[in-house]
């Protein structure tokens, strides 16, 4: 009976069961549906796999066909009206981010901050110069414009007819591909929401919902009000009658999520609608029967809007797409309309520099957003037609008052939509910040000693421990004395039970396990080490320290367990302006403040960086709290950096491009002690050979000990308690 009844459900109803199954499973679960996500993998893999080559061939045979000698004007038509559709499409990208709402937000750091900017080359993206590699390398827009040139050239050769006969056949092979790899798509949706809603946190749902809900109601305001306004403000048509003839398609076409299935439904919408003006002729009726065929394959609102996406994922992902990055989006978005956006928004993603992993997101997203997608392609494609077929019919009337009140019903339509997606979002979307609690909550990864925590200095010793070698003294006393610096994001600071943790305070504690002995530590100054030193009463400085030449002649320093980045601390608004160096040289009158009162990081400053004056400060923190307006920007690591704006979210670190300049990190020691030197170093060597260095830096600095280790709520874990 169960069999039956499936066999019974539309395919419609099978993708919607995949999908509530999908998540009933997920929560079911939890985190052990992780595994479904590689079907979903798959399935998407899949998905990608015969739309380009569909594009290519299509695009050739749609444009071989046509004959531009009879059908000039028809054609130059249609285009002149698809630019103008796509400039409103341009148009809603760029104001779109205005609907989401502004959260504050800072993060770990993250390899790609200090990694040399990848050189786009503009020229390749756009130019198919090596088609062959433009497919290979999916570089869209290349192989959209190869595809258009070579359907052009090959309209109206003749003997043209064995190619493009080929072209269909090869075409229609591809369909029957495509309809079976789409038969899967309930499994393939059920992998792809089991595993999301399996490991999907709360928060990361909630802001999942700002692209829902603002792609519902753009295109909703563009299918149903500004479309059918536009439209009747140049042609005799009413705005109802635009929206009420085609409406039983359009709610077929929502059903399948399929556009080209009820094409001919579409062609017959339009005679209809000439027929009821008596405005229908032979130029109307093979018009409609050339046009609607011929403009599916190219870009449509409903294709171009979906692409909101990519500023989506950066506004999620606690970033905004800048000037610059909006003109790079709009510009590579235009052509990547061309395809289906399982192709385009992957290569967008790309081109932004934002995680592919934010397509598991989208794919998710398209179950219900393709067919918002569809039904705003569809009455897309009746636009274009019908304005097409009234400049060709004669009935074209560009009326400038009712257009300008097109255009002003249509621009109040979108802002009312606007601001109402960005009052609701602000009350719905969880946006309490709590980048600082997750720095201050870490965890450890393997605290291995007890441990005493000293504010001021440690207890004197005995002046025959003075003179004792110190592996020796240490080993006597049984305790390893350490020392670390205030403010030392990430690598040694207080948590929120006031312990002393960080990726130095996690290395102490490994030494200390291998001397066998326990541990002592201490908050000091650089200027007071040396000192502590002599008296016995430190061993070691462990706090992310840098070494420099004239540190260096003063202080013994071991082997460096890694390296650091120098970036900047910068307000978030100024973030552009300090990204490049040319940048920092155009400005006039900088001041920055540099925490280390060491002329090395001075000279720096004023060599690569000349006319910027700096200063001697004793922390950021001043500074981030605003207490130093006189300074531009903090000269910082940025892996230490990144730690900071977490705390301070208005603010970010920068490294300015190309000025990738590294220092290396390592522990002071007492001097005239060779063998206690040669055993630190050569135990630094053996924890960056064995690992421990790397993975201590993945949870410290990369932010892996911030993620919470406790499973995600699933009724198998949390009620009925089947699994630990």
């Amino acid at each position: 009976m169960q069999n039956e009844a499936i066999r019974g459900m539309t395919f419609t109803q099978k993708i919607l069961l995949g999908l509530v199954l999908g998540v009933a499973v997920g929560v079911f679960l939890g985190d052990l549906a992780g595994s479904f996500s590689t079907a979903g993998n798959i399935f998407i893999g899949l998905l990608q796999m015969t739309v380009l080559p569909y594009i290519v061939v299509s695009l050739i045979a749609n444009l071989g066909r046509v004959s531009w000698s009879e059908s000039r004007r028809l054609l130059t038509s249609a285009i002149l009206v698809l630019l103008l559709l796509l400039l409103l499409g341009m148009i809603i990208l760029f104001v779109i981010p205005v609907a989401f709402p502004t959260w504050s937000s800072g993060s770990f750091f993250r390899s790609a901050l200090v990694e040399p900017d990848r050189v786009l080359d503009l020229v390749a993206l756009y130019i198919p110069a090596n088609p062959f590699n433009s497919l290979a390398n999916n570089l869209v827009p290349a192989v959209v414009l190869f595809s258009i040139l070579l359907g052009v050239g090959v309209s109206g050769v003749p003997g043209n007819q064995g190619l493009l006969n080929a072209l269909a056949v090869l075409e229609e092979s591809l369909i029957r591909i495509n309809k079976v790899i789409i038969t899967l798509t309930p499994l393939g949706v059920f992998a792809i929401a089991a595993g999301t809603a399996g490991t999907i946190s709360l928060a990361e749902l909630s802001r999942l919902q700002a692209y829902l809900i603002t792609y519902t109601v753009i295109a909703g305001v563009l299918s149903f009000i500004v479309l059918p306004l536009l439209v009747s403000a140049v042609t005799p048509f009413k705005h109802r009658d635009l929206i009420a003839i085609p409406k039983d398609t359009l709610i077929m076409i929502f059903a399948t999520a399929k556009i080209i299935v009820f094409m001919p439904q579409l062609v017959a919408n339009v005679k209809k609608l000439f027929q009821m003006y008596d405005l229908d002729d032979e130029t109307t009726t093979t018009g409609a029967e050339v046009l609607m065929p011929l403009a599916y394959p190219f870009p449509n609102l409903g294709t171009y809007t979906i692409l909101m996406f990519v500023p989506f994922s950066a506004w999620y992902l606690g970033r905004s797409l800048d000037v610059g990055e909006q003109l790079l989006f709009q510009g590579s978005s235009l052509l990547s309309s061309f395809v289906a956006p399982v192709i385009g928004v992957p290569f967008l993603l790309d081109v932004m520099r934002i995680p592919a992993d934010m397509m598991e997101l989208f794919v998710m997203s398209t179950v219900y957003t393709d067919r918002i997608r569809v039904v705003l392609g569809a009455v897309h494609l009746l636009s274009l037609t019908i304005v097409t077929l009234c400049i060709t019919r004669g009935c074209f009337k560009l009326d400038y008052k009712k257009l300008l009140k097109a255009l002003l019903l249509s621009l109040l339509a979108l802002g009312i939509a606007l601001f109402s997606i960005r009052s609701l979002l602000d009350k719905a979307v969880n946006s309490t910040y709590s980048g600082d609690s997750a720095l201050v909550e870490m965890r450890w990864m393997d605290r291995t000693v007890p441990v005493k925590l000293y504010r001021d200095e440690l207890p004197p010793i005995s002046d025959d421990a003075v003179n004792l070698g110190r592996l020796t003294a240490i080993r006597e006393r049984g305790t390893l004395r350490v020392g670390f610096f205030p403010d030392s994001l990430p690598f040694a600071f207080l948590n929120d039970k006031s312990e002393a943790i960080g990726f130095d305070i996690e290395m102490a504690h490994m030494l200390a396990s291998d001397l066998d002995v326990e541990l002592e530590i201490v908050r000091t100054q650089y200027a007071d080490i040396n000192r502590m030193f002599a008296e016995g009463r430190l061993d070691i400085v462990m706090s992310g320290l840098a070494i420099t030449p004239q540190r260096a002649l003063s202080t013994e320093f071991s082997a460096s367990p890694l390296d650091l980045t120098l970036g900047l601390l910068v307000a978030d608004h100024r973030r552009k302006a300090f990204s490049s160096a040319n940048s920092i040289l155009r400005q006039k009158d900088l001041h920055f403040g540099i925490v280390q009162a060491d002329n090395s990081f001075h000279r720096i400053v004023e060599t690569s960086l000349p006319g910027v004056k700096t200063s001697v400060i004793t922390s950021p923190r001043g500074f981030l709290k605003g207490e130093k307006p006189e300074l531009d920007a903090v000269v910082y690591s940025a892996e230490g950096g990144s730690a900071w704006t977490l705390i301070y979210p208005d603010y970010s670190i920068v490294v300015p491009k190309p000025l990738i300049m590294h220092v290396s990190a390592a522990y002071p020691l007492p001097s005239n002690d060779s063998a206690w030197a040669n055993f630190v170093s050569r135990w630094v060597e053996i924890k960056k050979k064995e690992g421990t260095v790397d993975a201590l830096f993945d949870h410290w600095i990369m932010g892996l000990g911030a993620e919470s280790l406790a499973p995600r709520w699933s009724v198998v874990r949390d009620v009925l308690h089947w699994v630990e």
